[in-house]
C-alpha cells in the first residue's frame, strides 16, 4: 500500500501493523547545506523530495511552500525589514509603528525574537490598526496544491499545507511572546478580544478555499504546549478551533493540530474537540507523558497521535542503541491504535541523519 494512503487511512481511524513514518528533516538540512552535500541539495523542492527517498520517509514538510496564506498591506500601512547580523521588521499603519527584533545563533542555527512588536496598551492598538488595513490573500502553495501534489506524489509523499494560526497563538508567537501576551490578555481582554475577532474573520476565506479544494489535510500550525496554553484553552481557544473543525469537516478536509511541547493539558482538550490527529507529540524521556500515557488518552477518541519520536534522541549523548530501544517501546505502547510514527519535532542541526534511514529498516515488514 503507498504511504500517503496508509496515512490518510490512518487519519481515518485505520489502525496498522507497520505505522507510516514522517520526519522533519528541514532543520538539519538548512543548518548543514554548507558542510553536507545532501543537506545542500535539499535546499530545493525536488532535492528535498529525493533525500525523503534516500531516507525511506514520507515527504511531508516543506516550508518555502507552506503556509495557505499571505498577509497583503493597504495604502497607508506598509512593513519593512531590514537585516545586518539583526534582522529589524517595522510594522506601520495609522501614523504608528511597532517593530520586532531577530538575532541570529550560529550555535543552534536558528533565530530567536529579542524584541517583540507588541509590549503596551499603545502597541497592541496599533497591532488592531495594523490588522484592519491588511487582509489575507491565498499563496501558491494553496493555489497550486494540485499541481504541486501531483508531483508529490511521485515520492510518495503529501505536501504539508499551513492554515493560519489561531488568534491566540498567532498573538503570543508572531507579535507579542508569552509573557507580554499573557499580561495584555488579562489587562486588555475587550481590546485582545477585537483582535482575535478580526483575526478569524480575516482567515475565513482561507479556509474556504481550502474546503472547495478538497485539500486532503491541512496543518493548524499553533506550536502548542501545555504549560502556555491548557488554562487558556476553554476561554480562548476551544471555540475556534470548533468554528475552524465544522466548516472543514463538512467538506472532508482532515485536521492535524501542532503540539510539540508539553502534551499532558492539551491532548485531552484537542482529542475531546475533534482533530483529526495530533502532530509532534514527544513523549518521554524528552516530554512529560510517558508514550503509554499518551496512548490512554487517545483512546477516549478518535483522534491519532503523530509523532513519538523525540527530536533530541537524534543527537548525543543518545546512542543508536538507546533509539532503538525506545522505538521498540514506543510500538508496543502505541500498537492496536491509529497512530504515525514521527520525528517530534524536528531532526536537529547535529542529529545523525542515518537514523532516519534506520528507524524505517527497523519498523518495516520482514
Amino acid at each position: 500500500m503507498r504511504r500517503v494512503d496508509k496515512l490518510l487511512r490512518t487519519l481515518s481511524g485505520e489502525a496498522f501493523e507497520t505505522p507510516v513514518w514522517t520526519a522533519d528533516i528541514s532543520y538539519w538540512a538548512s543548518a548543514n547545506a554548507d558542510a553536507d552535500p545532501r543537506a545542500r541539495a535539499a535546499q530545493n523542492e525536488e532535492g528535498y523530495l529525493g533525500l525523503c527517498d534516500e531516507l525511506r520517509c514520507m515527504p511531508y514538510y516543506w516550508y518555502p511552500a507552506f503556509w495557505a496564506h499571505r498577509r497583503v498591506f493597504a495604502e497607508g500601512a506598509s512593513v519593512v525589514s531590514e537585516s545586518d547580523g539583526i534582522r529589524t521588521t517595522r510594522w506601520t499603519a495609522a501614523g504608528r509603528s511597532i517593530e520586532q527584533v531577530e538575532r541570529y545563533s550560529e550555535t543552534s542555527s536558528s533565530q530567536a525574537v529579542v524584541k517583540y512588536a507588541v509590549e503596551t496598551v499603545e502597541d497592541l492598538g496599533t497591532l488592531v490598526a495594523l490588522i484592519e488595513a491588511s487582509r489575507l490573500e491565498v499563496t501558491e502553495a494553496l493555489s497550486g496544491y494540485a499541481r504541486r501534489l501531483e508531483t508529490w506524489e511521485k515520492h510518495d509523499g503529501l505536501p504539508s499545507l499551513g492554515l493560519p494560526r489561531s488568534p491566540l497563538s498567532a498573538f503570543i508567537n508572531e507579535w507579542a511572546g508569552v509573557r507580554n501576551g499573557t499580561l495584555l490578555l488579562f489587562d486588555e481582554p475587550d481590546l485582545c478580544g477585537e483582535l482575535f475577532e478580526l483575526l478569524e474573520r480575516q482567515e475565513r476565506p482561507i479556509l474556504e478555499r481550502c474546503a472547495a479544494d478538497s485539500i486532503p489535510l491541512v496543518h493548524f500550525p499553533d506550536n502548542l504546549t501545555s504549560e502556555v496554553y491548557t488554562s487558556l484553552f476553554d476561554s480562548h481557544m476551544r471555540g475556534f478551533y470548533e468554528r475552524r473543525l465544522d466548516l472543514l469537516h463538512r467538506t472532508g478536509v482532515r485536521t492535524a493540530v501542532h503540539l510539540d511541547g508539553t502534551v499532558g493539558g492539551l491532548l485531552p482538550k484537542l482529542i475531546e474537540i475533534g482533530f483529526d490527529a495530533v502532530e509532534a507529540v514527544t513523549p518521554a524521556p524528552v516530554g512529560d507523558l510517558t508514550a503509554a500515557s499518551m496512548r490512554d488518552l487517545a483512546r477516549s477518541g478518535s483522534t491519532v497521535l503523530w509523532g513519538g519520536v523525540p527530536g533530541a534522541m537524534f543527537a548525543p549523548p543518545y546512542t543508536w542503541r538507546q533509539m532503538e530501544r525506545h522505538i521498540r517501546r514506543l510500538l508496543d505502547a502505541w500498537r492496536g491504535i491509529p497512530f504515525v510514527l514521527g520525528v517530534a519535532d524536528q531532526v536537529p542541526p547535529d542529529g545523525d541523519i542515518e537514523t532516519v534511514r534506520r528507524i524505517a529498516e527497523s519498523t518495516a515488514p520482514e
